[in-house]
Formats: structure tokens, sequence, C-alpha cells
């Protein structure tokens, strides 16, 4: 699977702030997360009532946060790894991320489910 691009549509030669960061974070991490839940949800709706595969649509739905959840841990610790290559301070992103849920407290639970690889803090 290809990383995120986090870069697209702003200027690589410069650094950028935590606000920055967490902007991008929010259009390449918690949208599509918002869309998988949304459009696999809705797919097990229509396929449920409107073809009456009540069992399939059922499973959708209950998959639906699941899937969006392996985007999410996927996605997460490389926008991380990104934002901390570009220049962000790492106190001040994990601050704003934290506030703004893009992310969990450090050694919570469901931070740990990301997929980081070797090297990630």
């Amino acid at each position: 699977m290809l990383p995120p691009d986090f870069d697209r549509g702003l200027p690589t030669e410069n650094p950028i702030t935590a606000r920055m960061a967490v902007d991008r974070g929010h259009q390449v991490v918690t949208q599509p997360v918002l869309g998988i839940m949304a459009g696999v949800f809705l797919l097990g709706a229509v396929l449920g009532v409107g073809f009456g595969q009540l069992i399939a649509g059922l499973a959708l739905i209950i998959l639906a946060p699941y899937l969006a959840w392996l985007w999410w841990s996927y996605a997460t610790p490389r926008w991380r790894r990104w934002a901390l290559g570009r220049g962000a301070h790492p106190d001040f992103l994990q601050e704003l991320a934290q506030r703004e849920w893009l992310v969990w407290p450090r050694g919570h639970l469901f931070e740990r489910t990301e997929f980081r690889e070797r090297g990630d803090e």
C-alpha cells in the first residue's frame, strides 16, 4: 500500500507548523475515516434494506468502524512521521492533534493500535 501524499499542494522547501500539520492530518486521516464509515454503513443499509440482504447489510454496518479504524491505524503514524520530518514541533503537534481528536494521548490503549514502522516512536 502506498503511503498517503501529505505534501500534495504544500511547498516542500519550508518547515510546517503544528497547526498546518494537524490541518493536513484531518484532510488525509480524519476525512477518509469519516468517508469509510459513511460509505460502508450506507452500502450495508442499501444492501440490507434495498436488496433484502439483511445479514450482509448488518455485517457491513458492524464492520464500518473497524475498517475506518484500520485506515486510522495505518495513516496516523505516517502522518506523524511526515509532520515531524517537515519540522513541526513534537510537543505542540501532539498537544494540538490530541485536542482536536486526531490522535489519542500517549500510552492510551487506542494509541497502541497504530501500525508503526521500525524507527517510529
